[in-house]
């Protein structure tokens, strides 16, 4: 895409100098780390007089705003305002918003910082697609972790025009984004008050029900949101449940107003119904100490009204089964439900189910006598033991559903061969479910001919557990008795199979078994096997258990801040990294692997070499 030129000399209608962004930045205690989130705007690559910034000062305790004053003596693009505090970034934003002059509105908190050339970038897109809003990618930098987490889902790849619900781009619902000034004030849309955590949320989603079309922005980062460790941003610091019930009404009002129906509504209403951050931060614990009986009678009473009409069968399947039934007791209006539910939660017990023999499934019996059924249940498994007789494999372990005082039928130990889909079946010994364990559990025990599974490569383990035609499976392993060895076990001499769990816990055989297993010192890392440079870059072959890995990070030993890399899976156990030069031309770096949970991983450089393009084709096949 054409950039903008540094030659246009617009002007508005009163014959100022127009505006292209204005950045707003609400400021609370940052007196520390605001300026340098200011200099990372001023030296962005815009012409003078065609950025303007605002900092909303929300009532600091600290020198904060002192600070904001001594900088807009010295920059002529900042505009410092005050307010008296408001508790949350809202308020100043809303400011911010009255006071803006620029085509496009950009939010950035006070102590994040924006990466160069970002503004610029994102302007340029704007004016290109006509896009509303543009998303960009944003990165973590600072000595914690973020107390949310930096949105992925939207971020795969870059895309322009395109729908907000189609892109993943309402996964995002945070302000750090590029807004079309225009459609923010003819659609009115402010940032609600009353609550902390989650204000953004209904501001984002009504510029995306009024934008003709997004734009993500995903092939570098343009954002750098700080970690903290003082305690003292407003979101480590959380919210009450009632905040939370402000929050989640206010959103879900928002999505029932707007264009969306169908499925197209429900998609977006998965969000304050039955997702984590839904229903189930209200609901619980929070529910019973912090509001009386009344106050309790009074939120069913508003939240029947509100998600009656809205509660279908393709939300209700998106929930948990704790959200499930919450909703459920909300949508019929019943608190005497509602409140034994929550009480088996606060107390981290299982809420009673019973099975209907004639239909095979389970429901919830509801103290007004309706039945909630069609659940989403989930099979419980524990490892307990596990020992070997000559080729056979023994397990002894638990299985079985929260809140069934039943217990299954018949159960069965599934190995599927992991690259062929092919199925091993071995009956489950239930002979222990004469006493139902708490929460539903049953002993189970089971014999494992390993040469059985005679067919090379890695067999993964599930259960299957059956209540008459009602079946449930489950992947097996990653709950296990701290005495159960993990360390790898071979069978037969040779070695004709490899007993091992996996890096996420789960327990798999390997026949053959590859060499990876073969040595007791490998820890699973991949290593680098050779490298070469290639073009500008330097391309690292690496090679070992490539399996659940999806991405990389490189860091040089100049900077502390690691960058993305391109990372290239040829197959289960060779793969590439991309290192660009302003890495590698500074000498020695560090390689990290992402895995598919989005944890890092340092592999092993010291074994490497310098090997030619040829060999890596070779690798490669």
């Amino acid at each position: 895409m054409a950039e903008s030129t540094d030659t246009d000399q617009n002007v508005d209608r009163d014959g100022r100098q127009e505006i292209d962004v204005s950045v707003i930045i609400p400021a609370y205690n940052c007196e520390s780390l605001v300026e340098e989130t200011i200099r990372s705007v001023t030296s962005q690559e815009l012409l003078d007089q065609r950025l303007e910034i605002i900092a909303v000062d929300d009532g600091s305790t600290d020198a904060t705003f002192s600070v904001l004053s001594r900088l807009s003596e010295l920059i002529d693009e900042l505009t410092v305002f005050t307010i008296p505090n408001s508790g949350s970034a809202s308020a100043p934003r809303n400011v911010g918003l009255d006071h803006a002059r620029g085509r496009y509105v950009f939010f950035l908190d006070a102590d994040d910082k924006l990466a160069p050339n970002a503004l610029r970038r994102l302007v340029t897109v704007a004016d290109d697609t006509n896009s509303g809003v543009v998303l960009c990618k944003l990165g973590e930098f600072g000595s914690q972790k973020r107390a949310s987490n930096v949105p992925t889902q939207a971020f795969k790849k870059t895309v322009y025009e395109v729908d907000y619900i189609d892109s993943k781009a309402y996964t995002t619902l945070g302000a750090l984004k590029l807004y079309r000034r225009s459609i923010l004030q003819e659609n009115d849309i402010r940032f609600p008050l009353g609550y902390t955590i989650g204000e953004d949320q209904p501001f984002a989603m009504e510029a995306y029900f009024h934008s003709p079309h997004v734009s993500i922005l995903a092939d570098r980062v343009y954002y750098w949101a700080r970690g903290r460790d003082d305690g003292t941003n407003v979101t480590s610091q959380g919210q009450s449940a009632r905040k939370h019930y402000l929050k989640i009404k206010t959103l879900i009002g928002v999505i029932a107003n707007g264009p969306e129906t169908g499925s197209r509504r429900s998609t977006l209403l998965r969000r304050p119904l039955t997702a984590n951050a839904g229903v189930r931060t209200v609901f619980g614990k929070p529910w019973l100490l912090d509001f009386g009986r009344d106050e309790r009678q009074k939120m069913v009473t508003e939240f029947q009204e509100l998600i009656t009409p809205l509660w279908n069968d393709e939300l209700r399947a998106s929930g948990t089964l704790e959200s499930q039934l919450l909703i459920d007791q909300l949508a019929a209006g019943d608190i005497e439900s509602l409140e034994a539910i929550s009480n088996s939660i606060a107390n981290n017990e299982p809420i009673p189910l019973k099975f209907d023999e004639s239909q095979s499934q389970f429901f919830y019996q509801s103290a007004r006598g309706s039945q909630s059924d069609n659940l989403n249940l989930k099979l419980n498994t524990r490892g307990q033991a596990i020992w070997r007789t000559g080729s056979d494999l023994h397990l002894r372990g638990s299985l079985g559903i929260d809140g069934d005082s039943r217990g299954p039928d018949t159960a069965q130990m599934v190995w599927t061969h992991r690259r062929d889909s092919v199925d091993k079946r071995f009956t489950v010994d239930l002979t222990h479910t004469a006493n139902i364990g708490e929460g539903g559990s049953v002993q189970f025990e089971v014999a494992i001919p390993i040469d059985q599974l005679d067919r090379p490569g890695e067999w993964d383990a599930f259960v299957e557990a059956s209540w008459g035609t009602f079946t449930l499976s489950s992947r097996f392993g990653k709950s296990k008795a701290p005495s159960i060895n993990t360390s790898p076990t071979f069978v037969g001499s040779p070695v004709c199979a490899a007993i091992i769990y996996t890096r996420f816990g789960n327990l798999t055989i390997d026949v053959g078994p590859t060499q990876k297993y073969l040595s007791p010192d490998n820890t699973g890392i991949a290593e680098v096997a050779g490298k070469l440079t290639l073009f500008k870059n330097e391309v690292a072959t690496l090679r070992g258990d490539l399996e659940y890995f999806a991405g990389a990070k490189v860091q040089s030993s100049k900077r502390t801040q690691s960058i993305d890399a391109e990372f290239v899976k040829y197959s289960g156990d060779c793969a590439s990294v991309v290192i660009p030069r302003s890495v590698f031309k500074h000498g020695p770096y560090i390689i990290s692997l992402i895995d598919v949970e989005g944890n890092l991983h340092t592999i092993d450089d010291s074994s490497s070499k310098r090997i030619s393009l040829r060999q890596l084709r070779h690798g490669a096949s």
